[in-house]
């Protein structure tokens, strides 16, 4: 099971999807439910993938609708025909109606492939800003299987007394609001849709045709930690608040569990599995080859063009062929790391994931007295320990990761800023969370266009940027004096401005995990 709670919520990672394109999939008769998964993820889910405008793509696998797992409220029916039964749902979502459009207009490469996997695919769309999650404990906005969660996919037909107006009202002013209420729920998500545009032709073999009276006029997304959080949901008063008077306007409801999930573009950009596959993407994180996230790889797989540093090595092989050749000529601070966070947009989650797990690991190592230089422990050593270290430090502050920045320093830690020195891990905390708050917050990203390495010395500056105005919030430049991973940093030095707020408001705090 995922170790999840509602102490965090990260529902504003979706906040950038303001319309999507909702797709139930059935799969092709002759085919087994295991080659439809298999085809689906790893060759549709990548062409996908790479046609433009897309903020965000899931594919949700799921199981189908059998009845006996929801509360029935007379009036609403539970169970789905067979013939209405269907394998999975593709969600994309964009920033614009234009990046849509743009979208719909590059897809016919998409559409060919089609047959080759499903037997029908019903689109619906949501207009702006009718698809909106209210909240999301989840971490992994980005999966790449399953979650460890109780997930749901229901899908709700409104009830013919009552007006679009008037359901839409119901689900956005009375159901959501007292549903995520409950502590027990991880997630909720909710789309209302426009009817299906029947005149979408056809492809090969393929409906995109459904009868309006079989037509949805809104879904959502639920997610529990585990059956109990589930039971005790619908037990609930905020679930008896929320279904009080659901028979007045929802015809039918029907939940498909979710089997897995798989993420193919996040914020705009391709994740590993739109890249490799989601096959591919699981084997390189599992064995945590970071090597393959790197830029000169990632424009190897996908653009077939070889890039070459300015010493004319490319993998630490001469390279002899100039053709399609690529030249850095600013310096590369992040040449030999694991990754680079000179600027946003270069780190996927994947790397990401990996990264925090990794620092968890490297604040474990610490010892309780500093270690001393020696022929066992060189400084070599410790400056290689420190570049290992320094991509994980990042991924913790863009994070809030409090708990693992507080544990990469040490309890006679000595920190001299502009406002004055402070010594220790309690004044460190205490002097340090406001900043981690305001540099970590919601639609603002920190990066470090320099670092430099020496020994024990490890020099950087960075800024943060508002991910809208491209405002520089804040700027600075440090120095840390760090013994590699069993000594930490036990002598720091800054210099930091801030353009706008200097003490995080509470809200901010919160987001911030501290040890």
């Amino acid at each position: 099971m995922l170790a999840t709670s509602r102490k965090f919520d990260y529902a504003v990672r979706d906040q950038k999807g303001k319309v999507s394109f909702y797709v139930l999939l059935w799969k092709r008769k002759g085919i087994s439910l295991e080659l439809f998964d298999d085809y689906w993820r790893d060759v549709h889910g990548p062409v996908c993938a790479r046609l433009p405008g897309q903020n965000q793509y899931w594919q949700f696998h799921v199981a189908a609708n059998e009845g006996g797992l929801w509360p029935t409220i007379n009036g609403i029916e539970y169970t789905c025909p067979e013939e209405d039964q269907f394998n999975g749902i593709a969600e994309l979502t964009f920033e614009t109606a234009a990046e849509r459009d743009l979208w719909f207009k590059s897809a016919a490469i998409l559409m060919d492939d089609e047959h080759n996997v499903f037997r029908k695919a019903i689109g619906y769309n949501s207009s702006f800003g009718n698809s909106q999650t209210y909240f999301d404990s989840i971490p992994t906005g980005d999966p790449n299987g399953q979650l460890g969660v109780i997930k749901f996919h229901v899908m709700v037909k409104k009830s013919d007394a009552v007006s679009v107006e008037d359901f839409r009202r119901y689900l956005t002013n009375s159901f959501a609001p007292s549903v995520i209420q409950s502590d027990s729920v991880l997630k909720f998500r909710l789309h209302l849709f426009e009817q299906v545009d029947n005149s979408r032709p056809d492809a090969a073999g393929v409906s995109h045709y459904e009868s309006p009276e079989k037509q949805y006029q809104a879904a959502f997304e639920i997610a529990f930690a585990n059956p109990l959080e589930m039971e005790t949901f619908f037990a609930s008063k905020e679930y008896a608040i929320a279904v009080q008077d659901q028979a007045k306007y929802v015809q039918r409801l029907l939940p498909f569990p979710e089997r897995s999930a798989y993420t193919f573009v996040y914020d705009g950009k391709m994740t590993l599995a739109g890249q490799r596959s989601s096959t591919v993407a699981e084997l390189i994180a599992n064995i945590g080859a970071t090597n393959q996230l790197k830029e000169d790889v990632v424009s190897l797989m996908l653009e077939q063009k070889l890039i070459s540093y300015s010493n004319g090595q490319s993998n630490g092989h001469q390279n002899t062929n100039t053709t399609n050749t690529l030249i850095n000529k600013r310096t590369n601070y992040y040449k030999d790391l694991a990754a680079d966070y000179s600027r946003p947009g270069l780190v996927s989650a994947y790397v990401a994931k990996k990264l925090i797990e990794d620092a968890e690991k490297i604040v474990a190592m610490k010892e309780r007295t500093l270690p001393e230089i020696s022929p066992y422990y060189t400084l070599e050593q410790i400056e290689q320990e420190n570049k290992e270290w320094w991509p994980t430090h990042c991924e913790a502050l863009r994070q809030g990761r409090g708990d693992i920045l507080t544990g990469e320093y040490r309890d006679d830690l000595v920190y001299f800023c502009q406002d004055g020195p402070y010594q220790g891990l309690e004044q460190q905390k205490e002097r340090e969370q406001h900043w981690w708050a305001l540099i970590a917050q919601p639609g603002v990203t920190m990066c470090w266009p320099i670092v430099m390495f020496h020994g024990e010395v490890t020099y950087f500056e960075w800024k943060c940027v508002d991910d809208e105005t491209n405002e520089t919030l804040a700027k600075g430049n440090v120095t840390w004096i760090r013994r590699g991973h069993r000594g930490g940093c036990y002598l720091k030095t800054e210099q930091l401005t801030f353009y706008r707020d200097v003490f995080a408001p509470s809200e901010l705090l919160k987001l911030i995990k501290t040890a």
